[in-house]
């Protein structure tokens, strides 16, 4: 069934933040059934009130992880943000509490408070912040932590603070949850960024490392572009993995929880696993690059007149459907490109298609159509079931 000319929608479509196609997850996540309920009294969450110097003692030492990832992220706090902030402290203004993942002692992972922390190591410890638009103190204007008066050195240094400490034993689960829950900053971080900080403490961040590696692959930014916001060519990757991992016939919403457990599942493979992953992964770049080009992942083979941008559901049915099939019904597939791209330019046009990977993608019902509706021409090419 294809969309008829009256139901086609406009051609001006919107951009998210990060360049894809802006995509409507739905309004509402459908309520996930753990069949093991969590137990509170796992949670373990304790509270300091250090002075400010314990806290930079560790900045300076990198007991604390301030996850360099993040920091060359175009939209941290600006300098005048950062000042205010050591302003507060000069003036003993209390400042919110730092949280962090405890599970390794000498490594603390930031679950909330990293805008702060960088600020004050910005100032204390790296020496390249200068105070700039003070409200208060001005007389301190363009001053740097060095040219400040002893008085006030020792102020910043014996300035309490709350800290929260989220202890071994917590299920990663639940301090993902716990995460999100603290995640209220002026700089919220995105999902992404809140995995990559938990995936920390599984085989030191392996997971973040394996999609941080496959993003900067030459075909991968050929495809996709080259403006990484936040992350989100990583979580893009992680798309792909997870249904990989875990396929889409046991998908069910909400789609972050599904990729949370993604992140956890990457993080524990061995070596040889991810290899073979990261090796179908550019396959099927590869052949959806030999068969569409330019069009790969987006709607314009169907479209002529929809922006040229990655549509991500688009993303996860095709290049994971490529992933599943192995190189000699790859090559099939590309030999019989042209009768290949006829069909499945009919596809992007059938309504149920269409609907699976424009309105309400990460729905349990729409995320396994899109895919049963790929690997159906993908099987009638290839002569391989998925």
């Amino acid at each position: 069934m294809t969309i008829e000319k009256d139901d086609q929608i406009s051609p001006d479509y919107e951009l998210d933040k990060d360049g894809f196609e802006k995509e409507d997850v739905g309004e509402q996540e459908e309520p996930v059934t753990q069949e093991k309920p969590f137990d509170p009294k796992k949670v373990d969450v304790s509270i300091t009130t250090p002075n400010l110097r314990a806290l930079i003692d560790r900045l300076k030492h990198e007991e604390i992880d301030l996850m360099p990832d993040f920091q060359r992220s175009s939209d941290l706090w600006t300098r005048q943000a950062q000042s205010r902030l050591i302003e507060s402290i000069l003036i003993r203004l209390p400042i919110p509490a730092f949280y962090f993942d405890a599970l390794v002692d000498d490594k603390w992972q930031v679950v909330d408070g990293l805008q702060r922390l960088s600020a004050i190591s910005n100032f204390v410890l790296k020496k390249k912040l200068h105070l700039t638009n003070l409200e208060f103190l001005t007389e301190y204007e363009g001053f740097s932590y060095d040219q400040l008066p002893r008085a006030l050195q020792r102020r910043i240094d014996e300035f309490q603070t709350s800290v929260y400490l989220i202890k071994p034993g917590t299920p990663l689960v639940m301090k993902y949850s716990l995460f999100n829950r603290i995640n209220t900053g002026g700089l919220k971080l995105t999902n992404q960024e809140i995995r990559h900080a938990m995936s920390q403490s599984i085989n030191s961040g392996v997971a973040s490392r394996f999609l941080s590696e496959i993003v900067k692959e030459e075909l991968f930014c050929k495809m996709v572009g080259n403006n990484n916001n936040r992350m989100s060519y990583q979580e893009l990757v992680l798309r792909h993995m997870a249904f990989i991992l875990f396929s889409s016939d046991t998908y069910k919403s909400s789609l972050p929880k599904f990729l949370d457990s993604a992140m956890d599942e990457l993080g524990r493979l061995g070596n040889e696993k991810r290899d073979s992953l990261r090796a179908n992964f550019l396959a099927s770049m590869k052949t959806a690059y030999d068969l569409f080009n330019n069009d790969a992942f987006k709607k314009t083979l169907a479209e002529p007149t929809h922006k040229k941008v990655v549509n991500k559901p688009l993303f996860e049915a095709v290049s994971v459907c490529l992933a599943s099939i192995d190189d000699k019904a790859r090559t099939r597939l590309t030999e019989q490109g042209d009768k290949f791209r006829e069909e499945f330019k009919a596809l992007l046009t059938d309504s149920v298609f269409h609907e699976s990977i424009s309105r309400s993608t990460a729905n349990t019902d729409n995320v396994q159509m899109r895919f049963k509706m790929m690997k159906g021409i993908i099987e009638k090419f290839s002569g391989k079931d998925l």
